[in-house]
């Protein structure tokens, strides 16, 4: 359902219904079969210039205005964005979902993305007591965690003994579970870090699992980019815009799909 991917399916699905349209096979076929073709062959343009102009738009920042903005707002406090987090309760641990680092092979030193923030967020909720576990206080997941998130978490002042971390999870759905049974209790109450554009997704993800979540959300990159007053280059095409609305996209399905299985 990623905009890229659906480009992809409707040039393909137009160039197909294209095939044998052309003037000289409409001319070898009876006329009954010429208003087919021709037919066929207006919905296969159409279909290209449907898909060419949704990828465009797809591309711009001024879709991230429409379709990633509102994926963060809610979580906004104190009228900004990250807010005070001195006014957050005190929980049983602290969980900083991946995304937002990665790792080369050779060097094993982080390499941080935008989502990097959450990160930064976990070791700052830490370092101000938040988490009231004796032992674990900090959990975390995603892909290199070992030799990414993990040394800049103690880089930013958290102990390596105060760190659970697990590459496993392949969606933030197997996070929630497999983190849960590492934390005793009914229904725990932890402080969730993610990007404030999955927030909603995770925070309902993590209630289902059997937790009592405090949103404490960061990387507010839709709105930082939509903040500034609409001008022309909103409507120029940029592989980050996409990669941006990629992610919005991602979460409008995502949060559909779920609240229509459950």
């Amino acid at each position: 359902m990623s905009p890229l991917g659906l480009a992809f399916i409707g040039l393909c699905a137009g160039w197909v219904l294209r095939l044998g349209t052309d003037v000289k096979s409409l001319l070898q076929h009876r006329a009954s079969e010429r208003w087919y073709l021709a037919f066929r062959r207006r919905i296969g343009a159409w279909l290209i210039w449907l898909t060419i102009v949704m990828l465009w738009f797809a591309s711009t920042n001024y879709a991230t205005k429409l379709l990633g903005v509102e994926l963060e707002r809610k979580w906004e406090r104190e009228g900004l964005m990250h807010g005070s987090i001195e006014n957050l309760p005190d929980c049983s641990a602290i969980v900083v979902l991946g995304g937002g680092v990665g790792d080369h092979e050779k060097c094993h030193a982080p390499e941080l993305f935008s989502g990097a923030d959450r990160v930064w967020q976990g070791a700052r909720l830490y370092n101000q007591k938040k988490a009231s576990v004796p032992d674990l206080k900090v959990f975390c997941t995603g892909g290199g965690c070992e030799y990414a998130a993990l040394p800049l978490l103690i880089d930013l002042g958290v102990p390596r003994d105060a760190i659970w971390f697990s590459e496993d999870p392949r969606n933030t759905e197997e996070e929630a579970r497999l983190i849960k049974n590492q934390i005793a209790g009914d229904w725990p109450r932890i402080l969730l870090v993610t990007s404030a554009w999955h927030m909603t997704r995770a925070k309902m993800l993590f209630e289902r699992a059997g937790f009592e979540v405090v949103a404490a959300p960061t990387d507010f990159e839709m709105s930082c980019t939509a903040e500034k007053h609409l001008e022309f280059s909103d409507f120029i095409p940029s592989a980050e815009a996409l990669l941006r609305n990629t992610y919005a996209v991602k979460e409008w399905v995502a949060q559909f799909g779920y609240r229509l299985l459950r």
